[in-house]
């Protein structure tokens, strides 16, 4: 996807935000169809995805087995789909990931890992990898950029707000991780 597409993209997801808290789209309510999307917007069907999908990952949407994907409201506590134990494997390999962002083990605007080095390192399935990060980036610890990775957000996102001390090691590496605090600029990234 082009900067201006994921730009385009954004937008038609932010404006889709923004009727569902508004309440122009009450809750229950089906989500627009992906065909839909395409002909509303003018989009190819990958980016009408991509659309739904950031749309979960703000809890503003989520699955009704019934009817489809559905208006939830926002702010509301949604009943987890996965199993108990697949449940506990998310929230301990998206905690093990916050505790070595914020010990400066993953640096700021590093990437946190790939899908499979993950699926590697912590011996778990794709779908409790990519939950993971999702869950990581919902918290606040990390952000996305389309195509490219999921990355260590700055320590102004995180969710908890004190002094990290700079780990021992941080002069081996190329740069201190608290070193700079501002996004890599995406449009090269994304060019």
């Amino acid at each position: 996807m082009t900067a201006w597409a994921l730009r385009h993209v954004q937008k038609i997801v932010d404006e889709l935000a923004a009727r569902i808290i508004s309440g122009e789209l009450a809750p229950g309510v089906r989500v627009p169809s992906a065909a839909e999307l395409v002909a509303t917007y003018n989009l190819a069907s990958t980016q009408a995805l991509w659309i739904w999908r950031q749309l979960k990952r703000r809890r503003l949407i989520r699955l009704d087995p019934s009817v489809g994907l559905v208006v939830g409201n926002p702010g509301e506590e949604w009943t987890s789909f996965y199993s108990a134990r697949m449940e506990e494997r998310i929230v301990a390999v998206s905690d093990h990931l916050a505790a070595r962002i914020r010990d400066g083990e993953i640096a700021v605007h590093e990437r946190v890992g790939t899908q499979r080095e993950l699926r590697a390192r912590y011996q778990v399935s794709d779908e409790v990898a990519e939950v993971a990060k999702c869950r990581l980036e919902y918290l606040g610890w990390a952000y996305s950029v389309p195509y490219r990775g999921t990355f260590a957000a700055p320590c102004e996102d995180w969710p908890i707000h004190r002094p990290v001390p700079i780990p021992a090691n941080a002069s081996r590496r190329q740069g201190n991780h608290l070193a700079e605090h501002r996004r890599p600029d995406v449009s090269r990234v994304l060019a």
